[in-house]
């Protein structure tokens, strides 16, 4: 048993239940410097050999979790031989779950810095022999001073776009974009949800990600400008855990016309993929994106996109790949405090009606952002770009492994 979980063992044993509760504040702290400080130790990151390991959330329905699956299936498509490590249930005071030391041709956590330690925790900071890498998502302009120092738990951090990679300057690691792999072919396959109305649009987004920043209301503003309540335009919302915050729910319900209904449940993603290809356009009046992973996804689907020009769309939308909407700066407002301090964007809802009008009116224009936008991700965020992107050590791991 390591040092650290010894003291563990002797932790739960020693004290109560009520004392371990009272103190566990200051206990967290305590691990998260030994766990920082083990992290740090040289780690072999020029003698990794074995399967590239890509460390995530795979369970999850969420950003963090999807990155991990799309990278999985990007090596494989690749016929790069790789391995899933799943700490959903990592916590900081788990026991190393790792006995030994275990080399591989890279580590790639899709992780976050807080997920990060824990999952080091889990497994065993001094136990992970080769490169490692931490795949990071951050949403605002800068990225918190914490997870700047962090970037020193890793070789390298990669960011999904220039966005984030310019939220992260100054990083203890160097810092690299890596944008998320996409699968135009399975894309093609998707059969669209039956339609429900002659104009139909749809927004996604999770309450967990901040209703702020996904600004569904910026949605039902723009649909209702353009629209008014004409049921043969149908805007639908699909979200989820929107019974977490009840009154945020409550609140979008009543803002919602007739013509916008609001679906609060948890599907299988084909069927979310399902509806986004139904429909004739994709609304992201977003404040913030690191990346955009739905309006990629719309993108591969064939829906038109509107979304604010700004933050991590950028990389891979232009005027001619998508409907994008101006905005101006403002300091962040967020009622859930997940965000807080910075700007970010308040897209302009009388250019998003607009163009929901115009879209609406003139069939070619979708059709032709609907070619353009297939082509561009096609072209940007193939598996083979996005395996160009990835660091020198990871490319040499992967081929070695591939040709073995």
């Amino acid at each position: 048993m390591s040092a650290l979980g010894a003291a563990r063992r002797l932790w739960r044993q020693a004290l109560p239940a009520p004392v371990r509760t009272l103190a566990a504040p200051v206990l967290n702290v305590a691990l998260e410097t030994y766990v920082r400080a083990q992290a740090r130790k040289p780690h072999g990151a020029d003698q990794g050999h074995g399967p590239i390991k890509v460390v995530g959330y795979f369970q999850g329905t969420h950003g963090i979790a999807a990155s991990a699956r799309l990278a999985v299936r990007a090596f494989e498509a690749l016929g790069v031989p790789v391995e899933r490590l799943d700490v959903t249930d990592a916590k900081l005071d788990w026991d190393g779950r790792l006995t030994a030391p275990v080399s591989a041709g890279a580590w790639i956590f899709h992780l976050n810095p807080p997920e990060l330690l824990a999952a080091l925790a889990c497994l065993g900071p001094t136990q992970l022999v080769g490169p490692r890498y931490g795949y990071w998502a951050w949403e605002l302009p800068r990225a918190p001073a914490r997870w700047r120092r962090d970037a020193a738990l890793v070789d390298e951090v990669l960011a999904p776009s220039r966005y984030t990679a310019d939220a992260l300057k100054g990083a203890k690691s160097p810092v690299r974009v890596v944008p998320h792999p996409l699968f135009v072919e399975d894309y093609a396959k998707v059969a669209p949800a039956p339609r429900r109305a002659a104009f139909q649009g749809v927004s996604v987004f999770d309450f967990n990600s901040s209703l702020a920043r996904k600004n569904p209301q910026g949605a039902i503003a723009a649909w209702a400008q353009a629209f008014g309540d004409d049921p043969d335009c149908e805007l639908t919302l699909k979200t989820q855990n929107g019974h977490l915050f009840p009154n945020a729910l409550g609140s979008l319900r009543r803002l919602a016309p007739a013509n916008v209904r609001i679906v609060d449940e948890i599907w299988p993603y084909d069927e979310v993929k399902s509806l986004i290809a139904g429909a004739d356009v994709l609304v992201s009046l977003h404040r913030a994106e690191g990346f955009g992973l739905t309006p990629a996804e719309a993108m591969a689907l064939g829906t038109p996109v509107l979304a604010t020009a700004f933050s991590g769309v950028l990389d891979f939308m232009d005027p001619e790949s998508a409907l994008l909407v101006p905005f101006r700066l403002v300091p962040v407002d967020d009622p859930q405090r997940i965000y807080a301090g910075q700007s970010w964007a308040e897209p302009n809802l009388s250019v998003a009606a607009a163009a929901l009008t115009r879209l609406r009116e003139e069939p070619e224009l979708g059709a032709r952002l609907s070619a353009a936008g297939q082509a561009r991700v096609a072209r940007q965020l193939s598996p083979q770009a996005w395996f160009e992107t990835l660091p020198a050590p990871v490319q040499a791991a992967a081929r070695k492994a591939r040709g073995a």
